[in-house]
């Protein structure tokens, strides 16, 4: 098994893993929410997409987010991007069904798409990321292709966790296994 296959398997199983704590969650279950600091699902999961969104096309890619090509920002009426506070992560409302139906397909394509084209070469191919923000360096374990699509795996996957979780503090299955 070489370090190609260990990624796109990643990222696959990730979208997969999105796909499936997504699948029963409506517009009640996304704005729930829950007790402390934690976010509702709808930021939760609008953050997973926005991330992947931004790493795939606008840090590796460079080229412009898919949100943007699909003038998102207009029809939502959202700028993606960091969840800045509490406050915003609570308040913001998102329509979960829109993004699901305008975002969630077309960027799992788009990205598996891309690195189903990649080969061991791309992934060692170092990325700068000076300029693109603080938050991505502290988050990212590398600066490789490679060490980014990982990072937004664990990441994505932790957050994945999460959504799990507060459906299971709603009374509803988390996971579908």
């Amino acid at each position: 098994m070489d370090s190609l296959y260990v990624v796109k398997t990643l990222i696959v199983r990730m979208h997969e893993s999105f796909l499936d704590v997504m699948e029963n969650v409506d517009q009640e279950v996304a704005d729930w929410l829950p007790p402390g600091e934690a976010h509702p699902i709808r930021t939760s999961a609008a953050h997973i997409l926005w991330v992947e969104d931004a790493f795939v096309n606008a840090v590796i890619r460079e080229s412009t987010t898919l949100w943007a090509d699909l003038g998102l920002q207009e029809k939502t009426g959202i700028r993606p991007g960091p969840i800045p506070n509490l406050e915003w992560a609570r308040t913001t409302n998102i329509d979960i069904k829109e993004l699901k139906n305008l975002y969630v397909n077309e960027l799992f394509d788009n990205t598996e798409s891309y690195i189903e084209n990649l080969d061991s070469k791309d992934l060692n191919r170092e990325i700068d990321i000076e300029g693109k923000g603080r938050a991505l360096k502290r988050v990212l374990i590398g600066t490789r292709v490679s060490d980014i699509l990982l990072t937004l795996s664990i990441h994505s996957s932790n957050h994945i966790g999460e959504i799990a979780s507060q459906k299971g503090t709603q009374g509803l299955r988390g996971y579908s296994f």
